[in-house]
């Protein structure tokens, strides 16, 4: 059998092997919501597992968002796996400009201390790299393809690919109180290539794709909507 044969059969053996391929999220313990957030039970569950919203209490009453810093979660119950503690700051950093880019041309940032601003609090709780060499070939070759394929018809994640996990929390600047929480896990369409040729490619896409997404959901929420 040929080199490129073996190669495809042994990924398709590989990429057929397991089922899960990353861990689902925590209701991690040292977050502020953690208390609050209960287990969903909607289709989004998969991406969003818990969350929280406070009852009688929406956006609607602010005008603006006063966006945090983003912060690494220190908890003994975070998903960071093996990454290293410079790939954890590379990727606070990048969500840090990815949140700030899609609340900013949502028009949504706070100028100085607003009186109608909600402030947002944005913690990485876990991540995972792209499994180098595979993350890449299974896009490639066919039986690979194939199962990327039917995972990014289903919303899920690509074969090998890495994810990012990261929790969301507004709260009222006066009195802390947080008025809507979530855990969420974000990763890349399953066919995208360009996100699995760098090791933390896979999570900043989905940072960028899970910013743009909260930056949409709290535009509508602040308008009643």
């Amino acid at each position: 059998m040929r080199p490129l044969a073996l190669l495809a059969a042994g990924l398709c053996v590989v990429a057929l092997a397991g089922c899960a391929n990353s861990p689902a999220p925590n209701r991690y313990q040292q977050l502020a919501s953690s208390s609050q957030l209960a287990a969903a039970s909607s289709e989004g569950a998969r991406r969003t597992p818990f969350s929280y919203e406070a009852p009688g209490t929406g956006l609607s009453r602010y005008r603006s968002v006063r966006l945090l810093p983003v912060s690494l979660y220190a908890g003994a119950d975070h998903q960071f796996g093996t990454l290293s503690a410079s790939d954890k700051a590379q990727l606070a950093a990048f969500a840090d400009e990815a949140f700030h880019a899609a609340f900013a041309r949502a028009g949504l940032l706070a100028h100085g201390h607003a009186d109608h601003a909600v402030e947002l609090k944005i913690t990485l709780t876990g991540a995972q790299a792209n499994v180098p060499v595979l993350a890449t070939a299974t896009k490639l070759t066919p039986a690979g393809f194939a199962l990327n394929g039917i995972n990014a018809l289903a919303g899920n994640e690509g074969r090998f690919t890495g994810v990012v996990i990261y929790a969301v929390e507004f709260r009222d600047g006066a009195s802390g109180k947080i008025l809507w929480a979530f855990v969420t896990k974000q990763y890349p369409n399953a066919m995208n290539l360009a996100a699995t040729l760098g090791p933390l490619d896979a999570a900043k896409a989905g940072l960028e794709e899970g910013a743009e997404a909260l930056a949409k959901a709290t535009a509508a929420r602040l308008k009643g909507v």
